[in-house]
C-alpha cells in the first residue's frame, strides 16, 4: 500500500521515519542497517527494496530533512525589515547545516537532490530579496541576487564542512553576508 503524502509504502515511510527519528536523536551519525532493520522490524532485502542500498535511505532522509527545513522558512512570518529577514534565512541554514553536518555530506552525492533544495532555498531568497528590491533597488535582478546568496551561503557551509573552527566560520559568514549585500545593494 502507498502513503497519500509521500508516494512511499507504508513500509518504507517507517523506515524513512524511523531512520529521521534515529538521526534527531544521534545528531550527526547515520544508524546501520542492522540497527534501522531492527528499529522497522524488517529485513535487509526489505531495506534494499525501497531504497536500493543505505546511501540510497540516507539520501531520502537528507531530502525529507531539507523539504522539511525549507517548509518551515516557507511558513515564518515575514517582518517590516527584508533584509534583517534574509540575514535571519541565511544564519537558519548556516545553523541547519551545522547541526545536520552528515545529511548535508549525503546530499552533495547526489546532484539531481542539490539541484532541487538549491532551487527551493533560491525561490525562498528570491521572495525576501524582492521585498527589499521594493524598499531599495538591487543592481541585479531579484533572481541573480538569490543565487548569489545561496552561493555564498553554501560556501560557509563548505567551510564548515572541511573543518573551520566555529569562531572563524562565523567571522567568515559575517564577512560574506556584509559584502554581498553591498554587492548586490543600489548605493
Amino acid at each position: 500500500m502507498t502513503t497519500q503524502i509521500s508516494g512511499l509504502s507504508e513500509t518504507a515511510e517507517r523506515i524513512l521515519s524511523l531512520a529521521i527519528a534515529w538521526m534527531d536523536d544521534h545528531p550527526g551519525e547515520f544508524p546501520t542497517t542492522r540497527k534501522l532493520c531492527e528499529l522497522a522490524g524488517v529485513t535487509a532485502p526489505t531495506l534494499y527494496h525501497h531504497f536500493g542500498d543505505k546511501e540510497g535511505l540516507m539520501l531520502a532522509v537528507a531530502e525529507r530533512k531539507m523539504l522539511s527545513f525549507f517548509q518551515g522558512k516557507k511558513r515564518q512570518p515575514e517582518t517590516s525589515d527584508p533584509e534583517a529577514d534574509l540575514l535571519k534565512g541565511w544564519d537558519q541554514w548556516i545553523d541547519f547545516a551545522r547541526k545536520h553536518s552528515a545529511l548535508i555530506g549525503a546530499l552533495q552525492q547526489s546532484p539531481a537532490i542539490s539541484a532541487r533544495l538549491r532551487m527551493g532555498a533560491e525561490a525562498i531568497a528570491m521572495g525576501r530579496l524582492e521585498r527589499l528590491h521594493q524598499i531599495k533597488p538591487l543592481l541585479v535582478s531579484p533572481q541573480q541576487a538569490a543565487q548569489t546568496v545561496v552561493a555564498a551561503s553554501n560556501v560557509v557551509v563548505q567551510l564548515m564542512l572541511q573543518g573551520m573552527p566555529t569562531a572563524q566560520v562565523k567571522a567568515v559568514n559575517a564577512q560574506l553576508q556584509h559584502a554581498v549585500l553591498l554587492a548586490l545593494k543600489d548605493r
